[in-house]
């Protein structure tokens, strides 16, 4: 067989500085620095395809890149144009991974990539890291040997089966190949041969594949050997496994990213072209801006309004177009002190001489420059450097926005010259007259203060200051809302029509009638038989006229599990497996669920997980994160989607879960009387999840009287009854 090899080159596509620092402080406290390249390749030569244009932007637009410290995810985006240049870190030992492409379940086109690699920042070093990805799928390809047409007549066929996925091979289609994402729990397939004999007579042969691998491709190779005595009459059919690792190919294509344009002073020290740079009234300094192309550089435009004011002869111009300026440019304080030209792209280092510095800084106020950078293949980058020239001590720095929460922001800003006095900040709700002054933390030249006591869904303004002088840049935030689910407490209910495999039947549904859904059950499934596992009660309830009742039943010989969750039962398929969707949006961080709840296990009647005859397990857990759902029909619509066919499940280690709290209930809880519930508050964990520095999209929250109710299993007797449902906040 043809060896195939399969990796993403690292071309300098994508390439940025991560800087080490303590988390969630500025680059000025950079203690070292990371240099990452990416590329996307689809190194396999046996594919007979390479990507289309097409396919290559749609994957530059969608490619995850993650970084994460140990199991904490600390930095996620989406789209090479959406990495920015610098990224703080502090010192220690990380890991990047790197996705493209689409992980369905079985397919002849969508394709997925992944790379990972480890890496460490230290002090003071700089640190290159390049991250190769590969097709993460298990491949399988066949070869139809000329010897079938000796026993079997026409097309021959070979279905293959995962657990979650389904592909039909041709021999008329010989060169197809299929991309299969395999459940790590269940790395199975299935092939069936199908074919007619000479005589006419249909013929099934059937092989199982187990503990396949990611990354690999499998050649099975079917051929015909005419001995011993079988239903073809009189021939074997012969299949072969070629396993080989998807690691060492040469077709290269690769994802290419915007130029990359990056400013620092004479001293080292890194600017944020996004935030306005400070400097003192005719401040010398030379300042160098670097360009990075991922393909040759072949415009770069520089613009300022008073260039000629300055004393050079025009106000915009192209460094590639000077015709024969270029040292009448250099003496007005603009020049190229370093080029560098290479398969991977260009990196031009532009010099802003101190004396033009001074000219720009000469008086109070803000003077704007524009860069814009193009390359050959038509990307490009515009920037606008804006100098602010203040002999302010301390200037006001923008809030990051995972350090507001409902009731508490952390404030930043830096000193810019020698301070008065320590520096503070000062606060208020904005449009009202009164201000709060804090008192901040000094670290070196910068400072922050962690405010308290704030309103959720409140703008503010704050200020820097020294001593009673405040900056003169003011900025604003808004504090997360106190989101709460909607009918918590469960009192609104409806009843409507659904559509089953027995005509059009009644299903119950928590929603007022004119409001949108927030919660669904499995009521719409369970409605084919006249039955909602999920219901209102009236006996048991802790305010109110209702608390909602999840109870595990059998139907018609299936398990269902009582269950409620946010989100909407999409459908089933295969008859009986569910498909839902969840997540409802939600942009708030709570610290814990409060709910009141009664359990009362039943034993175990359809087992699996629990053996039968032991007791059944409950569960509620609550969720918030930025998920993007993989699933290729209903995965644009929501976040997860879950199918219980496979199953397909939420997992809380999803790298778009931001934090994750849940309670299990082993036995019963809350049960002291027959009327009896019993509080329980379950806390959200951000820190094992990286949610201290993410907000979050969208919230889940589950309960179910049996745990392992996707699954078919639990108790036909367990039941759960819950009221007064709250998000708790700060």
């Amino acid at each position: 067989m043809k060896n195939v090899k399969l990796y993403i080159a690292v071309l300098g596509c994508i390439m940025f500085s991560l800087f080490s620092c303590k988390k969630e402080v500025g680059f000025a406290e950079a203690e070292g620095s990371l240099k990452l390249s990416i590329g996307v390749s689809d190194k396999v030569n046996v594919v007979s395809r390479s990507l289309a244009s097409e396919e290559q932007e749609v994957l530059e637009q969608n490619c995850k890149i993650r970084i994460y410290d140990g199991e904490t995810l600390i930095q996620k985006y989406q789209g090479v144009e959406n990495v920015p240049s610098e990224i703080a870190l502090v010192n220690g030992n990380y890991s990047v991974r790197v996705t493209a492409g689409d992980s369905v379940a079985a397919s002849f086109e969508q394709r997925f990539f992944e790379g990972k690699k480890d890496f460490t920042i230290t002090k003071g070093q700089v640190s290159t890291v390049e991250v190769d990805c590969g097709i993460a799928n298990t491949v399988v390809a066949i070869t139809w040997d000329e010897s079938l047409k000796e026993a079997f007549e026409g097309d021959c066929q070979v279905t293959v089966t995962s657990a979650t996925g389904e592909l039909v091979y041709s021999s008329a289609n010989a060169d197809a190949k299929g991309y299969f994402s395999l459940p790590e729990d269940n790395p199975k397939l299935t092939c069936k041969f199908s074919a007619k004999t000479l005589g006419g007579e249909p013929y099934e042969k059937s092989t199982e594949l187990s503990d396949l691998k990611s990354a690999t491709l499998y050649n099975l190779n079917y051929s015909y050997t005419a001995v011993g005595q079988d239903p073809t009459g009189g021939a074997a059919l012969q299949i072969k496994v070629d396993e080989t690792p998807l690691a060492e190919e040469e077709h290269v294509i690769t994802i290419r990213q915007r130029p990359v344009i990056t400013c620092k002073d004479s001293e080292e020290s890194s600017y944020d072209l996004e935030q306005p740079i400070y400097l003192e009234v005719g401040a010398q300094k030379d300042f160098y801006l670097q360009i990075a192309t991922s393909s040759s550089l072949s415009s770069l435009i520089i613009q300022n309004e008073r260039f000629t004011e300055w004393g050079f002869i025009a106000n915009q111009f192209d460094m590639l177009k000077l015709d024969g300026k270029d040292e009448e440019l250099k003496t007005f304080g603009i020049s190229v002190s370093d080029s560098k030209t290479s398969l991977n792209g260009d990196v031009w280092t532009l010099l802003f001489a101190k004396e033009l510095i001074a000219k720009m800084t000469a008086n109070e106020g803000s003077v704007s420059t524009t860069i814009e950078a193009i390359d050959a293949n038509g990307k490009s980058r515009k920037v606008i450097w804006n100098i602010v020239a203040s002999n302010a001590t301390v200037v006001t720095n923008e809030i990051i926005p995972y350090e507001v929460w409902t009731s508490k922001a952390t404030l930043h800003g830096t000193v810019t010259g020698t301070l008065a006095s320590t520096p503070k900040f000062r606060y208020r709700v904005k449009n009202t007259a009164d201000w709060t002054t804090v008192d901040a933390d000094l670290a070196e030249n910068l400072f922050s203060k962690e405010i308290t006591g704030l309103t959720p869904g409140t703008t503010y303004e704050y200020q820097a200051m020294d001593g009673e002088q405040a900056s003169s840049v003011t900025y604003e935030f808004t504090t997360e809302t106190a989101f709460q689910p909607d009918n918590a407490s469960f009192e609104y209910t409806q009843t409507l029509k659904v559509s089953t495999l027995l005509g059009q039947k009644d299903c119950l549904f928590f929603y007022k009638e004119g409001t949108e859904m927030w919660w669904d059950t499995g009521n719409t499934g369970s409605a084919t038989a006249g039955k909602s596992i999920t219901s209102q009660d009236t006996s048991i309830k802790k305010s109110g006229d209702y608390s909602v009742k999840l109870a595990s039943t059998s139907i018609m010989g299936t398990f269902a599990a009582g269950n409620l969750f946010s989100g909407k039962f999409i459908g089933t398929e295969d008859t009986t497996k569910g498909i839902l969707g969840w997540g409802r949006p939600c942009t708030s961080r709570p610290t814990a669920l409060k709910v009141w709840v009664r359990y009362t296990p039943g034993i175990v009647d359809f087992g699996g997980h629990l053996e039968e005859g032991s007791t059944d397990n409950g569960i509620i857990y609550v969720a918030v994160g930025e998920w993007q759902s993989d699933d290729s029909q209903y995965g644009a619509e929501w976040p997860v989607v879950v199918r219980t066919k496979g199953p397909s499940l939420f997992d809380p280690h999803d790298s778009g879960t931001i934090g994750y709290g849940e309670y299990i209930f082993t036995e019963n809880y809350g049960a002291e009387t027959e009327t009896s519930m019993k509080e329980i508050i379950i806390p959200l964990d951000y820190e094992s999840y990286g949610g201290y520095n993410r907000k979050p999209k969208s919230i889940i929250i589950v309960a179910a009287a049996s745990r392992y109710g996707d699954y078919y299993e639990g108790s036909s007797s367990s039941k759960m009854w819950l009221d007064d449902m709250e998000l708790i906040y700060e």
